[in-house]
């Protein structure tokens, strides 16, 4: 029973996640295209791009966030 509502509290939390992402995501398309309307806005999004990979490799395999059962556990 604790296992199923914590599946529920986490498949809610990753959907909730999946719906913030998209939203990012075509927030960064709007961005990008006004930035290709500048002489240097290409070059700024390529190097933005290459800025986030390099945080993504760096950040590989870390956690940045405890997890949602230690974050529950606290608020009791």
């Amino acid at each position: 029973m604790e296992q199923d509502r914590e599946n529920d509290l986490l498949s809610r939390a990753c959907d909730e996640l999946l719906e913030q992402n998209a939203l990012l995501q075509q927030e960064i398309e709007l961005l990008c295209a006004q930035l290709r309307r500048h002489p240097a806005g290409e070059m700024q999004i390529r190097e933005a791009r290459r800025q986030m990979e390099e945080l993504t490799e760096a950040t590989r395999g870390c956690m940045p966030f405890p997890s949602m059962v230690s974050l529950e556990a606290g608020a009791y």
